[in-house]
């Protein structure tokens, strides 16, 4: 019971699929983070399926794409792209750490958070409208799950900027030994299966998360002296586009 209480608030907290309601207890909250990855998987599984209907209808591909990049906004109600746009507004910043970090806190958007969301988006869009295969469809569902998963397993690894915040409650109350491992097999069983779907393309998606993990812990304990809920919002958004990315020129290339 107390598993599937985490189910829900670990949705309730990541996506708008519509849960139960739950007490936020720090039991309940034991396992929420184990579930993170189960959303990006409600991602693909959405992304798998309209890529299907485009083919099958004859749908082209700038439709496709534009609506592959709409669902995970559409699941998650936006929130790791607000943490997008806010970690841009504070890296932007030539504020010390306090100030950046009142930044991330700042309900107003700032431009650069603005033109950092339009590039993305641009970037993002533009590379979806090349996937034209079920074999590169699927490494960029399981690439919503991967990235997931890294971002439970930084929120375990990494220390918090602040004592204060539902990402620092989430991550005192999680049962760190078994949310690592639930997470590391996710991300390392998705990038099996993408290697199996393409050595060269799976080995070279999962190199690059690896590297943005490490870049990312270095960018933030710079920064901000910690990670945030707003930085793994940040930090979703772009492994999502870097497996876009590598996906495609990976095709290309192979």
């Amino acid at each position: 019971m107390r598993v599937l209480k985490s189910l829900c608030l670990a949705f309730s907290m990541y996506s708008k699929i519509p849960m139960p309601n739950v007490y936020w207890s720090k039991e309940n909250m034991r396992y929420s983070l184990c579930f993170l990855p189960v959303i990006g998987a409600v991602v693909g599984g959405l992304l798998m399926a309209w890529f299907s209907i485009c083919l099958k209808l004859g749908i082209n591909n700038a439709c496709f794409a534009a609506a592959a990049a709409a669902i995970p906004v559409f699941v998650t109600g936006g929130i790791h792209t607000d943490g997008f746009i806010d970690t841009s507004d504070a890296l932007s910043s030539y504020g010390d750490k306090q100030k950046k970090l009142e930044i991330l806190k700042d309900p107003h958007v700032g431009a650069f958070g603005i033109i950092n969301a339009v590039v993305y988006y641009l970037l993002y869009f533009g590379f979806l409208n090349e996937i034209k295969i079920y074999g590169e469809a699927a490494m960029l569902a399981l690439g919503f799950v991967m990235s997931r998963s890294v971002c439970a397993v930084s929120i375990m690894m990494l220390r918090c900027a602040k004592n204060t915040g539902l990402l620092f409650k989430f991550s005192t109350a999680a049962n760190k030994p078994v949310t690592l491992a639930v997470t590391m097999l996710m991300l390392l069983g998705c990038a099996f299966v993408v290697i199996l779907l393409s050595a060269y393309i799976g080995a070279a998606v999962l190199l690059s998360l690896v590297i943005l993990f490490f870049y990312y812990r270095f960018v933030i304990y710079n920064k901000f002296g910690g990670i945030t809920g707003d930085t793994c919002g940040w930090l979703i958004k772009m492994c999502e586009l870097i497996t876009v990315i590598v996906v495609v020129i990976g095709g290309k290339l192979v």
